[in-house]
This record gives structure tokens, sequence and C-alpha cells, in this order.
């Protein structure tokens, strides 16, 4: 990815906030993964993501299958087991227990099931939320206090940055309202 020259626009309302470079930048960072993360959000992105989940949901099945072979003694599974682990004794390296990598691997399909399932025909939502958390994080390391306000005439500074990050990142339909509710959303994720 090439590194894209950051907005004017996005530059004059970080520095609206706190006119500290090391405080531009970070919302230039921000700004940067938002974008990475609303490409993975649009429709071609999460249908990557439903791919990728049913190519590990394929391969998690298939080795729960190869695990389940190899408990059996006089197999090859058996055989090609016993000879990893003794590769792993050789580096030092402990052993992990197959019966428990394969529970783990039935788990970790079942819940690739589930989050396919979620995103089937869904927009996915992980950029404003990415966005929202950092800003919180930069509002707190530079001392900044984080107001929620977004009226139609007046919005605090933490709702005004996150509408520039938005829309410097490439979605500009991010309203006030919705900044709102993702900057509480991040206090929320932040309490648990």
């Amino acid at each position: 990815m090439t590194k894209k020259r950051r907005s004017k626009t996005l530059e004059k309302a970080a520095r609206a906030v706190k006119d500290s470079d090391e405080f531009v930048e970070h919302i230039f960072n921000i700004a940067r993964g938002f974008a990475e993360h609303h490409e993975l959000d649009s429709g071609a992105g999460s249908r990557g993501v439903r791919r990728s989940l049913a190519l590990f949901d394929k391969n998690a099945t298939q080795l729960v299958d190869w695990l389940e072979a190899a408990t059996e003694r006089g197999t090859a599974e058996h055989e090609a087991l016993n000879a990893i682990s003794a590769q792993f004794a050789g580096l030092g390296m402990p052993y992990i227990d197959s019966s428990a990598t394969r529970t783990w691997l039935q788990h970790a399909a079942r819940a690739s099931k589930k989050a396919d399932k979620q995103l089937q025909g869904k927009k996915l939502r992980n950029a404003p939320r990415f966005a929202a958390e950092a800003l919180r994080s930069t509002f707190e390391y530079h001392r900044l206090k984080i107001a929620y306000q977004a009226s139609d005439k007046k919005q605090s500074d933490a709702v005004k940055l996150l509408c520039a990050i938005a829309k410097d990142g490439g979605d500009p339909t991010v309203t006030p309202g919705q900044a709102r509710e993702w900057l509480m959303g991040s206090k929320q994720q932040q309490a648990s």
C-alpha cells in the first residue's frame, strides 16, 4: 500500500484540537488505519474475510480429522505425529498435546462458521470502531478531554475529528451522531 498524503482539511481539524506535530501525526495514523479497515469493510473486503473464514474452517476440519487418525497406533498419521514430537524435543520446545489441539480446532471451526453466518450480506463496521478506540487512546495520551456533543449546530472536538478521519479514510457518510455513538461505544469497550 502506498503512503497516501493526508489532506490539509484533516490537518486543520487536528490542529484546531491541539497544535502539535505529534498529535497531528497520531491523527494521520488513525486515518491511515481507518482507510485500511474501511477497505476491508467494503463489499469486496468482507467477501474476502468470508472466503478466509471458509478456508480456515475447511483446513481446521481436515486437521481435526488428521489428528483423529493420528490417535490410532500403526497409522501413517500416528508415525508422522511421533516424528513431529521428536523434532519438537530436539529443538527444546514443549510438545503440545494433540487432543487439546484437536479440541481447540473443533471450537475454532465452529466459531468460524458462526462468524461467517454473521457476516452474510452485512457491511462490516470495523473502521469506525477502530478509529473511535484509537482516537480515545490518542486523546487520553495527549491529556485531552473527550466530549460527546453532536448536535446539528455544534459538535465536540472528538466528534468532529472522527468525522474528518472517516472522510479522509474514504467514508464521507459518517454523521456526527454516528461518530458520537462510536465514541461512546469505545468508552464502554474500554470499561469492560
